[in-house]
């Protein structure tokens, strides 16, 4: 399996899909008789809709957008991963599809229930942004006991197109911070050495401290793979505070 979170020198970089188009030893497999559509697994409803190369994947009632890179498994089988790394489905040779959530990561058998329509980032306003903001530290306060503000960089929020991407970033990084979290040692760790969260632009996503703030990039140029998964910024945080992540 190919891990899509690397650690870099001072700072852990992850990659998105354009670095593996440009990984000249790495060429992603394209499974395009993966069918798009709406799928359903026990009581977990999810669309997956095919994006360039990879595919994308949101649980229906939730707002975070996930990008699925595919890769081979064993024994015939093909994957799909998250960023982070770790499965989101595996389809065996036959055409068996497996799906791995938190609560089951023994994996549920899924079939597909209906179409789908690729999901696409809405309009965002400066005041949403900055409401969002509060409401994240808000959230990380109450659950988790963490003091933190969240902001975003003057060229983050400027443009309207760039501004939704921003906010899908902020939200994932909200949320990767509060998975992390979930451990009272990570807890700890955390909360003695980050303050803020600095949402800001840059050539490829990643994630580094820089006194006591937690700056979080991504490169609105790449559109949904520009940006890290709440999965993959909890991953993150994992190996650079040297506890594992859930």
């Amino acid at each position: 399996m190919r891990a899509f979170a690397l650690l870099l020198g001072a700072f852990l970089a992850l990659a998105s899909a354009t670095q593996a188009r440009e990984n000249t030893y790495y060429a992603p497999p394209r499974f395009n008789d993966i069918a798009q559509g709406t799928y359903q697994a026990g009581d977990t409803r999810f669309t997956l809709d095919c994006y360039q190369n990879a595919f994308l994947m949101r649980f229906v009632g939730q707002p975070e957008i996930f990008v699925l890179y595919a890769d081979y498994g064993s024994m015939g089988a093909r994957v799909l991963q998250f960023d982070s790394g770790t499965i989101a489905i595996q389809v065996m040779g036959w055409g068996g599809m497996t799906v791995y959530t938190d609560d089951h990561p023994e994996g549920l058998p899924t079939s597909k229930v209906g179409e789908s329509a690729s999901p696409v980032l809405p309009a965002v306003s400066l005041a949403q942004i900055q409401s969002a903001a509060d409401d994240d530290a808000s959230h990380l306060s109450n659950n988790r006991g963490l003091k933190l503000s969240f902001q975003a960089d003057a060229n983050a929020v400027a443009d309207n197109a760039v501004r939704a991407l921003a906010f899908d970033t902020m939200e994932n990084a909200a949320r990767g911070i509060d998975r992390f979290t979930a451990n009272p040692a990570a807890r700890n760790a955390f909360g003695q050495r980050i303050s803020a969260v600095h949402i800001a632009i840059a050539d490829k996503p990643y994630i580094r401290i820089a006194d006591r703030i937690l700056v979080v990039t991504f490169n609105p140029r790449t559109g949904y793979f520009g940006r890290a998964s709440s999965k993959a910024i909890s991953f993150a945080l994992g190996k650079m505070f040297a506890i594992p992540s859930n």
